[in-house]
């Protein structure tokens, strides 16, 4: 009985249907929660996104490990039956790359193409128009946003000038037709363009000149390419994506971190909130907690009736975050779309972003981290005001109660 009176009297304070204080403040204490709590999780919602999306996408667009050299066909047959048995390696294609000048209608383009088996098709299947299972001489698949760039589309012909290096660094004519176009969403839509071995022109000039290797986790790159730098004969030189892409990763890792701090502090200040509320409460209450005081009840209940009250606005203002936290995640692609389609321009630009879209990726973990720790504080958070409600006179309360 006495535990069910001490729900009773905290929830009669924190959900007062009147205008009292009590319940005043009590409201206010779970709407700064919900603001905290939705926020931080809304944003670490975006932000594991642009992390997924780099690990999943672009990671899976370019080669984890390069391995690079000037050798023989039969050293790198060899590398190749080597690499085969590594449990780390999930794919491996020989490429050759060299710059080549795109000329279209009297504009020009200066750019890296890649030239590489059908095999190496496979990573980006999913993000071709239109799909293309192989990639014969004379063919080209080439990045949307350098598709627009040059004013070309599927079915188009490109006149080209090979750079075909070596000691005699001459320029050779030819051209390519485009058979697909990579929409990845991605800034590898501005640089991307791939041949298909048998062109005469570039095999010839530079064979065999690279093989891109793929892992089972990219983040692995960095310790693997230093395994291959130690085995390899030094005829090979071995590079990772981290010299290309490892600095917008790290930075999207502290712009994470950075996001989280601050609506940490958010989410703190919310708990103060949550305390302070519970400080003015107690003053509210002082007549109240006397007569209670008067009539029986000692201060280990006085304290827990404060404590329940603060538990009661730590677990509202939790569910609510969580739950409103979720809808503002899913939520933000559209919103975006909108806004948009508002300005007429897109919020971000693979020129300048790694994406053009905003991407959200929603963890469990989050949604009940978060709001667990928010609950936590807040309970410990109202231990004070609770003990020092306990600790209040009698006489100075009853004395008010006049």
């Amino acid at each position: 009985m006495m535990r069910r009176l001490h729900w009773d009297i905290a929830l009669r304070q924190a959900n007062d249907p009147g205008h009292g204080l009590s319940a005043f403040l009590s409201r206010l204490s779970v709407f700064g929660m919900v603001i905290a709590i939705s926020l931080l999780l809304a944003a670490l919602s975006v932000m594991n996104g642009f992390e997924r999306e780099m690990r999943v996408r672009i990671l899976n667009l370019v080669p984890h490990v390069t391995v690079r050299g000037f050798v023989a066909d039969a050293e790198w047959d060899t590398v190749q039956s080597q690499l085969e048995q590594s449990p780390s390696v999930t794919r491996q294609n020989r490429f050759t790359d060299i710059d080549v000048l795109f000329v279209v209608r009297g504009d020009a383009h200066v750019t890296r193409l890649t030239i590489t088996d059908a095999d190496a098709l496979t990573a980006y299947g999913g993000y071709l128009r239109p799909k293309v299972e192989s990639l014969e001489a004379g063919e080209l698949v080439i990045g949307a946003h350098l598709a627009t760039a040059l004013g070309v589309t599927v079915g188009d012909t490109i006149s080209t000038l090979f750079s075909t290096g070596g000691n005699e660094n001459t320029l050779r004519p030819s051209t390519l037709r485009i058979v697909s176009v990579l929409d990845s969403g991605t800034e590898i839509d501005h640089v991307f363009s791939m041949a298909g071995e048998g062109t005469a022109e570039i095999n010839e000039s530079s064979r065999g000149s690279g093989l891109a290797l793929s892992l089972t986790d990219p983040l692995e790159a960095p310790r693997y390419t230093r395994y291959l730098r130690d085995t390899l004969p030094p005829s090979f030189w071995v590079t990772d994506w981290t010299s290309a892409q490892g600095n917008l990763y790290q930075a999207i890792q502290l712009s994470r971190q950075i996001v989280a701090l601050m609506l940490a502090s958010l989410l703190i200040i919310a708990i103060f909130n949550v305390v302070t509320s519970l400080v003015l409460v107690v003053s509210d209450r002082r007549a109240p907690s006397s007569m209670l005081r008067a009539i029986g009840l000692s201060r280990t209940d006085i304290a827990q009736i404060f404590i329940i009250q603060g538990t009661l606005i730590g677990v509202g203002g939790a569910m609510l975050g969580a739950i409103f936290g979720l809808l503002l995640a899913l939520i933000i692609p559209s919103g975006v779309q909108l806004v948009e389609m508002g300005t007429g321009s897109p919020l971000l630009d693979t020129a300048v972003y790694p994406l053009a879209y905003v991407p959200v990726h929603i963890r469990l973990q989050d949604f009940l981290l978060v709001p667990g720790v928010a609950l936590a504080l807040s309970i410990v958070s109202c231990a004070l005001p609770a003990f020092a409600a306990a600790n209040l006179p009698i006489t100075e309360g009853l004395r008010e109660s006049r």
